[in-house]
């Protein structure tokens, strides 16, 4: 009787003493900012790994972090547990998006996040990574994080680091519009690959896409008239979120405008920008005889333009 009161009192005392300890652990959760520091004796910017701000979400075994990445923001979330997760990185312009595959886990009081893979844009199979990310906090309100690459043969990768002071809480997360884009992968639009060539009135059109590879496809079109280029244009259709999208830069005007795949039915694909002014819609189609018809439209007030084009051996 006394071993078993022993056991009953040593199994009691194990799970008060695990909350305790997970009670312990601290919150990482705010809006983050870097602090000042001097520049590098080199001349070069002080390192901030996650940018000058960036946004940490702690939710019971459930850790997400927000950063801007170029012109666009990227969520990552990673489950406490050891699990693997995959996180979708925005393609820079005219690039398909990539994948990165991360676990995450408890090191004492410090969250460990390891990026473990990689899916290059366009898929296939995942590429071993390693590098990893540590979150202490050394003081309330201040978050250290610290990086450190792969081992190299010249020796261990050597770890960054960069202080934060919380700003304030995290903000409430964005809820992603419950409309998805079409379903599609580059490779159903590779049909589109080649020179095409046309007339409207007397100007002669050209557009030359490349195939589809990597998860995208390149062109260039432009517009002769009495033997002068009197306008061109570069486009991409890449795949993004699932889908495609159609991104178009006349006379390479910056920013680029974004067209999404809304609907795709065999040899046809209709791509979609209803905040844009004109077109609003841009469609392309082949044609029983092999010819490509292209249409651009707007409003209801705006007349559709329509092109045909035949293919150049």
């Amino acid at each position: 009787m006394r071993i078993h009161w022993f056991g009953l009192c040593a199994a009691l005392l194990t799970l008060a003493a695990g909350p305790a300890a997970a009670q312990g652990r601290p919150d990482f959760s705010g809006t983050w900012t870097a602090v000042s520091e001097p520049a590098p004796a080199n001349g070069g910017q002080p390192v901030r790994l996650f940018g000058q701000e960036f946004v940490v979400r702690q939710q019971g075994t459930t850790l997400s972090i927000t950063r801007a990445l170029g012109d666009a923001t990227m969520t990552t979330t990673h489950p406490l547990d050891g699990s693997e997760s995959r996180s979708r990185r925005p393609g820079r312009l005219c690039e398909a998006d990539s994948e990165f595959v991360y676990t995450a886990g408890w090191d004492g009081e410090a969250v460990k996040v390891s990026m473990v893979a990689a899916v290059p844009p366009g898929g296939g199979a995942p590429i071993k990574r390693e590098f990893t990310w540590r979150f202490t906090m050394p003081a309330a309100d201040t978050l250290l994080v610290e990086a450190t690459p792969p081992a190299t043969p010249q020796g261990p990768g050597r770890t960054s680091s960069t202080t934060y002071k919380r700003k304030g809480p995290a903000p409430a997360a964005v809820t992603q519009p419950a409309a998805k884009p079409t379903a599609a992968t580059i490779a159903q639009a590779g049909w589109l690959s080649g020179v095409w060539t046309g007339t409207l009135g007397s100007n002669e059109i050209e557009e030359r896409w490349t195939p589809s590879a990597g998860g995208s496809m390149l062109a260039i079109s432009r517009t002769i008239r009495s033997g002068v280029m009197n306008a061109f244009e570069f486009l991409c259709i890449v795949e993004r979120d699932g889908g495609l999208v159609y991104t178009a830069m006349p006379n390479g005007r910056q920013p680029a405008t974004d067209f999404v795949l809304t609907r795709i039915e065999g040899e046809s694909l209709t791509f979609e920008n209803p905040a844009h002014d004109f077109p609003k819609m841009i469609r392309y189609a082949r044609r029983a005889d092999g010819s490509l018809e292209a249409v651009i439209s707007g409003d209801e007030k705006q007349k559709p333009i329509s092109y045909v084009f035949k293919k150049q051996p």
